[in-house]
């Protein structure tokens, strides 16, 4: 079974929601991104939100595209480690 992230960002914090109910707060995206990654969630299985309460940040399109690409090597990364490991 995957697991699915929703991203938010909250005063200066992102956060994702894994749908297994765990939360992962962190102040960077690169920081989240590696985090994710180490709990199992695929960069097709990450969402971002926004429903503007109070406190909520919008994620803008280039925080997105970062996120993306460092999901994306992060990916490689790891299908290569274990590819050498075997």
């Amino acid at each position: 079974m995957t697991t699915a992230a929703s991203i938010i960002l909250f005063k200066n914090e992102f956060i994702a929601t894994l749908s297994d109910g765990c939360r992962i707060q962190k102040p960077e995206l690169r920081e989240l991104a590696n985090a994710l990654i180490h709990a199992g969630v695929h960069l097709n299985d990450v969402h971002f939100e926004w429903n503007g309460s109070s406190g909520q940040r919008m994620i803008t399109a280039g925080q997105q595209v970062a996120f993306r690409a460092e999901m994306r090597r992060l990916e490689r990364h790891q299908v290569k480690g274990l590819a050498v490991a075997a």
